[in-house]
């Protein structure tokens, strides 16, 4: 395992563009992280895998963290540990002593001075120790917030100000996308990615990605959008999959059947998303 933090692999694939992606393991899931880990070995793309905060409450930091490493120590793919919209410097302490190697702290639904002055400080405890920082701007709303909402946008002139006064390792913008469970987005706004990327220096990272199709992810990436992160759409297939099985496969009640049964499957859609975001054999480059 070679294990980097995520402005390593970010600045390398902006500077030859094409995106990395950051896959969501459901906060310790054995069975997506194995279907993420597998299918990036096995397409030799780096990777960046991830733990939303909030489900990282059923197995905590140090599991997760631990059971990554496990997952990952024979692979020879670059990769980083993530912890995804962590809301608290004591929930970026965690991951940081759970061996984590980036932290996103989100404070896109403050004011920006709060966000800048949030954002300074998790640089300046995380940085000394390698650890990269990635914040948000622009808040992207939840599905089950959203009430009629049309998806956010943050304008160029917030994100040339945001950043003249962070300097922050990779910055997420709200570009018209929605967290949540959908069969189809297509709200994304290509030409505000690509001017957000003529006018800032760190890579751009894209959330809420549940429903958005494969074209659009490649589409994504040409605009200037270099950390893609997937996680709705992750364990929503793998619970449909692991359904399907448990009626359809002759496991004779043994878990760990059905299990790997669905990992196989939610390893073919991860092969998909790498293969969009034009990473697959990528890890070369970090060699």
């Amino acid at each position: 395992m070679k294990l980097v933090n995520a402005k390593y692999l970010c600045d390398q694939a902006a500077d030859q563009g094409f995106g990395v992606p950051a896959l969501n393991n459901n906060g310790g899931s054995y069975d997506i992280g194995r279907a993420i880990i597998e299918a990036s070995e096995e397409l030799q793309s780096p990777l960046i895998i991830q733990c939303y905060e909030p489900n990282l409450e059923y197995c905590g930091y140090d599991f997760a963290g631990t059971l990554i490493k496990f997952l990952a120590a024979n692979t020879t793919i670059p990769m980083a540990i993530a912890l995804d919209h962590g809301k608290t410097p004591e929930s970026v302490f965690r991951a940081v002593r759970a061996g984590f190697t980036h932290v996103m702290i989100d404070y896109a639904d403050q004011s920006l001075e709060k966000n800048v002055r949030g954002t300074r400080e998790i640089i300046s405890l995380v940085r000394p120790l390698g650890i990269s920082v990635e914040a948000e701007i622009g808040h992207i709303i939840k599905s089950s917030d959203a009430s009629g909402q049309r998806a956010a946008t943050v304008s160029v002139a917030e994100a040339k100000e945001f950043t003249s006064q962070v300097d922050v390792d990779l910055l997420a913008v709200a570009v018209g996308t929605t967290h949540g469970i959908f069969k189809e987005q297509t709200g994304m706004d290509f030409k505000l990615m690509s001017q957000i990327h003529s006018a800032v220096k760190p890579p751009l990272v894209l959330h809420g990605t549940c429903g958005i199709s494969m074209a659009d992810i490649s589409k994504s990436v040409k605009a200037g959008m270099t950390k893609i992160n997937f996680g709705e759409g992750l364990r929503m297939n793998y619970i449909r999959y692991f359904n399907e099985f448990s009626q359809t496969l002759n496991h004779e009640h043994h878990v760990w059947r059905i299990a790997r049964a669905a990992k196989d499957r939610l390893k073919e859609d991860i092969k998909e998303i790498i293969r969009a975001v034009g990473s697959e054999g990528k890890a070369a480059v970090f060699k």
